[in-house]
């Protein structure tokens, strides 16, 4: 009978009512703006729209089905999970909504992801979206935040070999310090903080490319303001890594050899990045100092040798301009263009000079586009691999 009703009910914003016997688990939730054209019978009857600067929203909860549920059914694997959706003037009541179409009220215990859609995040605090859930006692802080580019219900359809979509962009979201390309992970207490303190800050951003889900660039976030103001690529925020620092962040930088013009692959072992505050003559400045241990993993020099004392030397200089230009491009679409401060630059000023702090931290953002920061890269190459010559 559940299999019927499952394949019944395979499309996200069915507005039918649903029958999910013993199945309350949530294991993601999805955040949209309305669709034009999908509305709940209730709001073209009795039930309309609260006034004012209210706006709707589109909820998603994604369901988990027990196995014994999900069995095969003809031969065909069906889904362990099932989406469904609904719209209202705040996240309760959405919640509220689900109760004409449930046989049971949801559960938060194991929500492991929240994806907020771009669209959404432009135009509502995002704030006032998560109040809810914080104050939810089954909600846990830890619970792992991404924005997506396109709608969160399709974000939620399983793609690839993986059983849920959840789960997979929980997994996801934890194998950001595996590469540079990725922000770090942004766990649901943490973005309350943020939003509570009024920071700047940035958050994983998901895109279906061909027919998986990918983490690609990062969505920014405005702390004054509470909402999202643009997109970030994958060079600023291989840019916003090596500011940030972590020993346990790797991933790969490539280079270009001065002397042959050949490509240099520098594979990251630690990081370790500091931020100097410094205010001379009532001006402010920063100067950022990274250094980095690493492998030197691959390089097209031919003929060449990698154990050559000046040739490391040239590729240890290679991978400084490459950190330094991925630095300075991270700081020129986030500090100069948008006019946020996304790595903390104002806690350290404020820890240092508490009092310089205390008179410019109503505007920081704006003081912050404003001011000069120096950028300061050392590579230290350690490893060359098994093999070290290439010779013609």
């Amino acid at each position: 009978m559940l299999s019927c009703m499952i394949l019944l009910f395979p499309i996200t914003g069915c507005w039918d009512r649903v029958e999910i016997e013993d199945v309350g688990i949530v294991l993601g939730i999805g955040f949209d703006k309305p669709s034009e054209d999908m509305k709940e019978p209730s709001q073209t009857m009795a039930v309309q729209p609260i006034q004012g600067k209210n706006k709707r929203i589109s909820m998603m909860h994604h369901f988990a089905i027990p196995k014994h549920f999900a069995a095969k059914e003809g031969g065909l694997a069906l889904n362990n999970y099932i989406n469904i959706v609904s719209e209202g003037d705040a996240v309760f009541d959405n919640i509220n909504r689900l109760s004409s179409r449930l046989s049971r009220i949801p559960s938060y215990e194991h929500l492991r992801i929240i994806v907020i859609s771009g669209e959404l995040a432009k135009t509502f605090d995002l704030q006032n979206m998560i109040n809810f859930l914080l104050r939810n006692t089954e909600t846990r802080r830890t619970i792992r935040v991404m924005i997506s580019e396109g709608k969160t219900s399709d974000i939620f359809q399983k793609k690839g070999i993986d059983s849920n979509p959840a789960l997979k962009l929980r997994g996801m979201a934890e194998e950001f310090h595996k590469t540079l390309l990725i922000p770090p992970l942004l766990e649901l207490g943490d973005m309350s903080e943020n939003l509570t303190g009024k920071k700047s800050f940035i958050i994983q951003r998901v895109v279906t490319f061909g027919k998986e889900n990918k983490l690609a660039g990062a969505a920014v976030i405005k702390g004054d303001q509470g909402r999202m103001i643009g997109w970030i690529g994958e060079k600023e925020v291989v840019g916003l890594n090596w500011l940030k620092g972590g020993n346990k962040q790797t991933g790969i930088t490539k280079g270009v050899d001065p002397k042959s013009g050949e490509r240099i692959v520098y594979e990251v072992r630690t990081i370790k990045s500091t931020i100097v505050p410094k205010v001379e003559a009532e001006q402010i400045s920063f100067e950022v100092n990274i250094q980095t241990e690493g492998r030197l993993r691959e390089d097209w020099a031919y003929p060449g040798n990698a154990l050559e004392e000046s040739f490391v030397k040239r590729a240890e200089q290679a991978t400084e301009v490459s950190i330094k230009k991925s630095v300075e491009t991270a700081l020129a679409k986030t500090q100069k263009e948008y006019k946020v401060d996304v790595i903390n630059f104002g806690k350290k000023l404020e820890i240092k000079y508490p009092k310089v702090w205390k008179q410019i931290k109503d505007d920081w953002d704006t003081t912050f586009s404003m001011l000069p920061i120096k950028v300061n890269v050392k590579v230290k190459i350690i490893e060359f691999g098994i093999r070290g010559t290439k010779k013609g």
